[in-house]
């Protein structure tokens, strides 16, 4: 037997509304963690903020489907994190965060529900036991912005394709200079190129264009 952690600790500053959200949030994952009956769910619900639940719109015949859907299991709904929070001089809200058992699915898709203002925010996580077993120690951490939620982990070092060469298909254009190869506008900038390993650059035809396509590696440094 083995005992296994998931330690984070993280900080972030948000509005005064953003608090308020990720307040009733914590609040009523607590109330259900209690199993209490269906009419005080409900009761408990209708005594939300109207922005809350609208946030977390139900998604089957429980009103708090919809909330109950951020856990990766919806019968132990738990961020495993405990939330300080303490208002600033400027209004806003310090929010210190810390956790033994971190839950990261939930915890990401929490904040991305309830902080919308007061981005980026971020937050990262290690994992590690009290035996020394093979992958027993890792870690990672999200970014949210604007654009979602944006994921790295640890565990990323086994994966060989991840850091295989990466080829995108480009070609001259006179008045643009570079354009790149993607499949569903045809050629544009580099952030819209379909990228290829070595092995299906193989087996993918150049396509026909005005001037003559070719294959480009892309700097390692893009390939994190």
């Amino acid at each position: 037997m083995s005992n296994c952690y998931t330690h984070s600790c993280f900080v972030l500053h948000i509005t005064d509304a953003e608090c308020g959200l990720l307040r009733e949030a914590i609040a009523l994952a607590q109330f259900i963690e209690d199993q209490p009956d269906a009419e005080a769910i409900i009761q408990h619900w209708l005594g939300l903020s109207e922005a809350f639940r609208t946030i977390f719109p139900p998604t089957g015949e429980e009103v708090v489907s919809g909330f109950l859907a951020i856990f990766p299991d919806c019968d132990f709904p738990t961020f495993g994190t405990d939330f300080a929070f303490e208002e600033q001089d400027d209004g806003t809200v310090r929010v210190f965060a810390t956790a033994d058992q971190f839950e990261p699915d939930a915890v990401a898709v929490l904040l991305h529900r309830t902080i919308t203002q007061s981005l980026p925010v971020a937050a990262t996580w290690s994992y590690d036991s009290d035996r020394h077993l093979p992958d027993a120690f890792g870690g990672g951490g999200f970014m949210i912005d604007a654009a979602g939620i944006h994921w790295i982990e640890t565990n990323k070092v086994h994966d060989t394709l991840h850091f295989a060469p990466k080829l995108v298909i480009a070609m001259r254009d006179p008045e643009e200079g570079l354009l790149f190869w993607n499949s569903k506008d045809g050629f544009g900038t580099l952030d819209t190129a379909d990228v290829f390993t070595e092995r299906q650059a193989r087996s993918t035809d150049l396509p026909i264009a005005d001037d003559q396509p070719e294959w480009l590696a892309l700097p390692a440094c893009l390939l994190v």
